[in-house]
């Protein structure tokens, strides 16, 4: 029973990774690119490659990523990567593949409805890749290379620096603030659409399990999520039995990475999970003046 719902699950995680990839591909070809735009990360490089070098987007994604991808088998293991590097790949291809130029050239669009447009697609495609347990790599993939190897409070202040220094770089290569300025509204509403469709309105959820097999459920959260727990030991109503309860908080993408923990190690445990309007104190938000 376990191995055939083991199967559901990689195929429905191909599907939204495959998805997840072609919205991805048909946001920057058809509504970003064409006007030098960016959400950042790899694909903020790439496109600055493009333009400047006329090299193929996909491929400066491909070897943007393979460093990040060694250092990140090394770090995380392949398990945690494999994922990543198999999306990487597609949408390297998907780029090359899929090109919309023909549409984009006979009836373009202004520079605000491709922000618009292109953010909206984008972050849509994101969070299917989210929802698999994966991403694209880039700037996802060396914030958590950088959060895993020195001690910073949060993975998001990595993931702004880095944001912040690619678009700046197509400021300062293409020299038109105006593509900078629509590049940064096109990343955040790529960001607020990843947030609305992974994990509704709030963005810090709390999540609760109950199992028998604490040992194995709580190394897991803090070593690969890098988050805090709270352990209560409890006995069920019904059985008699001793059980423990486990509470802890996490953020957006974490919750398909601690849906696999529990498949994977306790597929009996209970989980479930509550949106919290603000979460404070160590990895998340610390000033509560």
């Amino acid at each position: 029973m376990n191995i055939k719902c083991n199967k559901i699950k990689l195929l429905v995680d191909c599907f939204f990774i495959l998805l997840g990839v072609y919205l991805i591909s048909l946001g920057t070809n058809m509504f970003l690119l064409p006007h030098k735009m960016t959400t950042g990360g790899a694909s903020g490089i790439a496109t600055i490659l493009y333009y400047v070098f006329n090299i193929p987007m996909g491929f400066s994604i491909l070897v943007i990523n393979l460093p990040l991808f060694l250092v990140s088998i090394y770090k995380f293991g392949i398990k945690f990567s494999i994922k990543t590097i198999i999306a990487t790949v597609l949408l390297a291809v998907f780029l090359e593949i899929f090109d919309y130029s023909y549409f984009t050239q006979k009836s373009p669009t202004d520079l605000f409805t491709s922000c618009i447009f292109g953010g909206i697609i984008t972050g849509l495609g994101l969070s299917f890749v989210f929802k698999a347990g994966a991403s694209t790599g880039g700037s996802d993939l060396l914030a958590q290379i950088i959060y895993k190897t020195i001690k910073v409070e949060r993975l998001s202040n990595i993931l702004l620096i880095i944001e912040f220094v690619i678009i700046s770089a197509v400021i300062i290569v293409f020299k038109d603030i105006n593509i900078g300025l629509y590049s940064l509204v096109a990343l955040f509403i790529s960001t607020k659409v990843i947030d609305i469709v992974f994990s509704g309105v709030d963005y810090v959820k709390v999540v609760t399990i109950i199992t028998k097999k604490s040992d194995k459920i709580i190394d897991p959260i803090l070593n690969d999520l890098k988050r805090g727990a709270t352990v209560t030991n409890s006995v069920g109503a019904h059985t008699g039995e001793e059980i423990t309860t486990i509470t802890c908080i996490i953020t957006r993408p974490q919750i398909s990475k601690i849906r696999n923990i529990i498949d994977e190690n306790d597929s009996d445990a209970i989980m479930y999970i509550t949106s919290a309007s603000e979460a404070a104190g160590n990895g998340f938000r610390t000033n509560r003046k």
